[in-house]
C-alpha cells in the first residue's frame, strides 16, 4: 500500500495493484495495511491509517507507551506480547521478529500473466523495500532474526498440521469476506492454507470440514449453525465412546458423521453479502455438498472464488508456512516473458542475494517441537 501510494503513485492502475496483491478486492490492500497497525509499537494519532500503530488509543497508558523518546516503554505488538516465546534482541526491551521479504518476487505471478510489465516488476521489486523494528518504511528489504524465525516453526506460532492439529475435529464455517467492500483480512485462502498443512503433515485433511457461506446465529431463519454443533457433538461422542486401542487421529477419522461434508450454500440471485441477505428468501437457499479446493472447479468455487496474497503471487506454496526462504539465483526459466540483457542484469542486481526458492522451506530447517510446551516461568516442557 505504501508503495502504491507513497512511493509509485500512479504508477499502476487498480486493476495492477490488485493483480500483485492477489486480493479479491482492491479495498483489501488499504485494509490490511491498515491491520498490520498490530505490528507496529508507536501510536500516532492524526496520522495516515497504516501509520498510527497500536490499533487503539488507551487513554490510561499514555505515559506508558514506547517512543522513540522512551525505548523503556511498552511496545503493544502481536511479537511483543509473545516476547516469551521469541525472546528479546539483545540488550534491548524489543522481542525478536520472524518477519521477512528478502528474496520475495512481488508481483511475479503477474508478470508471467501480462497483468504488469517487466519494467513495472523491477521498479516494484527495486523500491519496495521494508520495514525497521519500529514499522518505519526502510529502503532495504526485512529479514527475520533467525532465532525467532526458528521458535515461529518450532512452537507452532505458525500453525502446525501435524501433532495435536492431526487429531482435532475441525469444521471450518465462515461467510465469504474475500468480495466484501472495504476489504477483510479473513479470506478464504487461509482456510485453504490449514488444510494443505494438515495434508502435508498428515497425507490427508479428512478431519478438516469447509462450509462456505452460511449464516450466524441459532434462529429458524438462520439454522446453519445449529446444525453443525449437532454434527460436532455427535463426532465427539463417537470419539469418547470409542474404547478400542486405535491411535486417536484414526479415530477422529472413523468418527465423522456420514451427512458431515464439504459444503457452501447457493444464495438466492447468488447475493453474497450479509447485508442484501433477507430471512424471507431462506427458503430459496441451496446447500451444496462439493469437495472444496483453492482454485477448484464447481459450482461452489464460482460462487465463492478463493483469492491470493502478495505471497502466492510472489511464489510462495499454498501452506504459506515459509518465514525466510531458501536464496538462489533468478532463472530466465522463471519467467513467461523476454527479459533483455540489461533488464537481467538489473533483475540481478535487485536481487543481489538472490531470489526465493519456495521449493526448499523455510532457510531455518526447524521443525514442530510437540504440543502443551511451557514458555516461562513454568520448568515443566519449557521448551525456551
Amino acid at each position: 500500500h505504501h508503495y502504491f501510494t507513497q512511493k509509485a503513485p500512479e504508477s499502476f492502475t487498480e486493476a495492477q495493484q490488485q493483480a500483485v496483491a492477489g486480493f479479491g478486492v482492491w479495498d483489501s490492500i488499504a485494509n490490511l495495511a491498515r491491520g498490520a497497525a498490530r505490528l507496529d509499537p508507536i501510536y500516532t494519532p492524526g496520522g495516515e491509517a497504516e501509520e498510527q500503530g497500536w490499533e487503539v488509543s488507551v487513554a490510561a497508558l499514555e505515559n506508558m507507551r514506547y517512543s522513540r523518546s522512551d525505548e523503556t516503554g511498552v511496545r503493544a505488538t502481536v511479537y511483543d506480547h509473545a516476547v516469551n516465546v521469541y525472546g528479546l534482541v539483545p540488550d534491548t526491551r524489543v522481542a525478536r521478529r520472524p518477519l521477512d521479504n528478502e528474496g520475495v518476487q512481488y508481483g511475479l505471478a503477474a508478470l508471467n500473466s501480462g497483468e504488469i510489465s517487466i519494467r513495472q516488476f523491477l521498479d516494484l521489486n527495486r523500491d519496495i523495500g521494508g520495514f525497521d523494528r519500529d514499522m518505519n518504511h526502510v529502503p532495504q528489504r526485512h529479514q527475520s532474526d533467525p532465532e525467532a524465525a526458528r521458535r515461529a516453526i518450532e512452537s507452532g506460532r505458525i500453525l502446525y498440521g501435524g501433532a495435536g492439529l492431526a487429531s482435532t475435529s475441525v469444521i471450518d464455517y465462515r461467510t465469504y469476506m474475500d468480495a466484501r467492500e472495504g476489504g477483510d483480512i479473513h479470506m478464504l485462502v487461509h482456510q485453504f492454507s490449514t488444510r494443505q498443512r494438515l495434508a502435508t503433515a498428515n497425507g490427508h485433511a479428512e478431519n478438516h470440514v469447509m462450509q462456505i457461506g452460511g449464516r450466524w446465529g441459532f434462529t429458524e431463519q438462520a439454522p446453519d449453525l445449529g446444525a453443525l454443533f449437532e454434527h460436532m457433538d455427535a463426532w465427539l461422542m463417537g470419539i469418547r465412546n470409542d474404547r478400542t486401542i486405535s491411535d486417536l487421529s484414526e479415530k477422529v477419522r472413523a468418527h465423522k458423521p456420514a451427512g458431515l461434508n464439504d459444503a457452501c450454500w447457493r444464495e438466492p440471485e447468488a447475493l453474497l453479502s450479509e447485508a442484501e441477505r433477507e430471512p424471507a428468501t431462506d427458503a430459496s437457499r441451496q446447500r451444496l455438498e462439493q469437495p472444496q479446493s483453492y482454485r477448484g472447479s464447481g459450482e461452489c468455487a464460482t460462487l465463492y472464488r478463493a483469492f491470493s496474497t502478495p505471497r502466492h503471487v510472489a511464489g510462495a506454496p499454498l501452506a504459506n508456512d515459509v518465514v525466510a526462504c531458501h536464496l538462489r539465483s533468478p532463472y530466465r526459466s522463471d519467467y513467461a516473458v523476454e527479459f533483455s540483457e540489461a533488464e537481467f542484469a538489473e533483475l540481478s542486481s535487485i536481487f543481489s542475494t538472490g531470489v526465493c526458492d519456495w521449493s526448499r522451506g523455510d532457510r531455518s530447517g526447524a521443525s514442530h517441537q510437540g504440543v502443551w510446551k511451557s514458555f516461562g516461568p513454568s520448568p515443566v516442557n519449557r521448551l525456551y
